[in-house]
């Protein structure tokens, strides 16, 4: 036995030492060169592609192929490109300052050009003619030189005329804005073909129009445009929002910029504090960094990319316009991956996009996305899934991962853009995330309107906290917000806070057209515009152990009532101080389980509900509700701790510990999801003003 066992040590012992005289490191290095080098630490390759293509092909390797990817600046020409490999790759950047891959280029050169605006030849720009539509300065997003310079102006009339009809929409039709002359001077000092890359950004309800006019006429405050018809739920018309840039006589704000295209000039009116001898400034020229793509025959699996920083991809407006769509569910995103199993992204930054910065897309699964930073995007954050519906039985996107990351400043571009929309997918799992400070939607479930197939099922979106989303800039909005038949999906222990939006439909949890299945429990929801939770319609939908508190309009809302069980509304805290408890609409009607809830006004008020004291409603609908305090610490100062149970168990409410929510790790990163004090005083300027519209309204 001692032989045998001398014998083994030593069979394992040769394994070990043939491992790592077959196991090699990619290095890739700024200073490398792809031409010249080897891939060794002396002289490595100069680009990720460069080491991916060499282990890719070189077989006489392990199972694992390792890129070490030096700190330093790589400026990528094309994008990184994985589309078949029969072993795993870990590419790898260095934690404490992680390599920085810039899908744009520098601008350099600056000379000051009076009225407080510099400029700077684009020489590639001008040399091939390509436009771009993005540009930073210190890592900030200018602005497109714009009129008006904040917020929006209002179009005065519209008439559309059909030339060829379609369905449902029309597939070819010319529209006739007209504008109010006083809003469009700057527009008057222009000539005509100052005015040939104008861009008009419509707001409907949830989405936007982006084009640029076939015609405009300055003198008389009209433009014409054509493409396909509008939308009858979405059109253009009067009292519709709009703003217009990319023209020069509208540079006229610190942070603008305008690009001439027949010159080659980029103008920049700095900010207060930028420098643009020193200032660090770049144009994104990308549209994709990475793009990770198999085969439905053979998929790409086992790629894992960590401690990497992406920056910089571009988007353009299509030629004939961006037409509206929710979620900005067509966008492009910086990072693809399609037909792929088993990718990892941990650790990395995507920052600075033109549209989505990451899609998990067709046939992908066991993909995580861990840890990243996300943030400063023209669209949202993940796109999870296929946006067209499969056939019942086909393979579709599912058992994916994100959790403990950070998605935040998004919808620059597209302010429809969504955190994390979940589309034709299932068994993902979502969960620890900070998702804040964008303008429209938080999460998104599911991809189909009414009670049709959907394959979007046991989706689990858990322990994320959701806040400061809306700005006031759309409406239709929920921080999680589902869509058709969606059985098995879990919406829990989840914080969301502060959902404001510029007219109707601000919602914490929002079951929308035909959300079924869905359990929403466990949920702390404060201070939405239209309620913490809303049902638009749907059936056997379960809302238990939630808190509901100090929405504005209503605390919870249901549109439509249906034949069927609704949902059902138990075990709930309901607390409040202004509006109504449960939306006079279609409570009394609906077939809803609805009983064992607290409802509270800490002002002393009574509360009433569906226009009933609260003891005619409970003995008619509710007989084991209680109105009761739900004795938190300190809920004025967002404390929700229970300073005793007493009242809390007598509806059966089960607490939960909603400081788990978010990302977590080391304080380094914690840290990262906290909100800017600025930014955070600035929706409360735009919650201020809108509340006080509101208390007019009422009175």
């Amino acid at each position: 036995m001692k032989k045998l066992g001398i014998c083994l040590l030593a069979l394992c012992c040769l394994c070990t030492t043939s491992w790592s005289t077959t196991t090699r490191i990619i290095h890739v290095s700024p200073k490398g060169n792809d031409q010249t080098g080897n891939g060794s630490v002396q002289a490595p390759y100069h680009s990720i592609q460069k080491a991916i293509d060499t282990g890719v092909n070189q077989s006489a390797f392990s199972d694992t192929l390792r890129i070490h990817v030096a700190s330093g600046d790589y400026f990528l020409t094309k994008p990184i490109t994985i589309h078949h490999t029969d072993r795993p790759i870990v590419i790898q950047g260095e934690e404490e300052e992680r390599p920085r891959l810039l899908g744009g280029i520098p601008i350099e050169g600056w000379e000051y050009c009076g009225k407080g605006c510099y400029r700077a030849f684009v020489a590639e720009a001008f040399r091939y003619g390509w436009r771009f539509e993005q540009f930073y300065v210190n890592g900030k997003r200018a602005t497109p030189a714009r009129t008006p310079n904040e917020g929006w102006h209002y179009v005065k009339d519209s008439q559309e005329t059909i030339a060829a009809p379609g369905n449902p929409l029309a597939s070819y039709a010319v529209q006739q804005l007209d504008f109010h002359p006083a809003d469009w001077q700057t527009l008057k000092r222009a000539k005509p073909e100052d005015l040939q890359e104008i861009k008009f950004r419509f707001y409907h309800k949830w989405d936007i129009t982006r084009k640029s006019p076939r015609h405009i006429a300055a003198d008389s405050a009209r433009a014409y445009f054509d493409g396909r018809g509008m939308k009858p739920w979405n059109p253009i018309n009067a009292q519709s929002r709009y703003f217009m840039y990319n023209y020069q006589q509208a540079l006229d704000a610190p942070g603008e910029w305008y690009y001439d295209h027949k010159e080659g000039y980029l103008y920049y009116c700095p900010r207060e504090d930028e420098e643009m001898e020193k200032a660090r400034c770049f144009i994104p020229v990308l549209h994709q960094w990475l793009r990770i793509e198999g085969t439905p025959e053979a998929p790409v699996r086992g790629i894992s990319m960590e401690n990497l920083s992406f920056q910089y991809a571009a988007y353009t407006i299509p030629p004939l316009g961006e037409e509206p769509q929710q979620a900005a569910a067509g966008s492009e995103a910086a990072i693809v991956l399609e037909y792929a199993d088993h990718v990892t992204l941990k650790r990395c930054d995507l920052m600075h996009t033109g549209a989505y910065a990451l899609c998990i897309g067709r046939r992908s699964h066991y993909n995580r996305v861990e840890q990243c930073y996300i943030a400063d995007l023209g669209a949202g954050g993940i796109q999870v899934g296929d946006t067209h519906l499969p056939k019942e039985g086909d393979d579709v996107t599912s058992y994916n991962v994100i959790d403990n990351n950070i998605i935040t400043s998004a919808g620059h571009e597209q302010p429809c853009g969504v955190g994390i929309a979940l589309f034709h997918t299932h068994h993902n799992r979502v969960s620890h995330n900070d998702i804040f400070d964008i303008l429209y939607s938080g999460i998104s479930v599911g991809w189909v309107w009414g009670y049709s197939y959907s394959p979007s099922k046991y989706n689990e979106i858990l322990y994320n906290h959701i806040h400061h989303i809306g700005w006031g800039e759309l409406s239709d909005m929920g921080a999680v917000y589902t869509l058709g038949p969606s059985e098995g999906t879990r919406i829990c222990y989840n914080y969301i806070h502060d959902v404001w939006t510029y007219d109707y439909g601000g919602w914490g949890l929002y079951t929308d057209e035909g959300s079924t299945g869905i359990e929403l429990s466990h949920n702390l929801v404060l201070r939405c515009k239209s309620g913490g939770f809303h049902q638009h319609y749907g059936k056997e939908n379960r809302v238990e152990h939630n808190i509901f508190a100090f929405a504005h309009l209503q605390q919870a809302q249901l549109t439509r009532a249906e034949k069927h069980q609704s949902f059902r509304f138990k075990h709930n805290i309901i607390l409040y101080d202004r509006g109504e408890s449960l939306a006079r609409e279609a409570w009394s009607k609906a077939t809803i389980d609805i009983d064992s809830n607290l409802y509270w006004r800490p002002d002393h008020r009574q509360v009433e509900i569906q226009g009933m004291t609260f003891e005619r409603w409970k003995k008619e609908k509710e007989p084991h509700s209680i109105q009761a305090d739900p004795l938190f610490r300190n809920p004025s100062a967002d404390d929700y701790r229970f300073s005793s149970m007493r009242n809390a168990r007598r509806i059966g409410f089960e607490p939960f510990d909603y400081h788990t929510c978010g990302v977590y790790g080391s304080p380094a990163w914690t840290r990262m999801a906290l909100m800017d004090r600025q930014r955070s005083a600035a929706f409360n300027d735009i919650y201020g003003d809108h509340l006080r519209v509101m208390c007019r309204e009422e009175r």
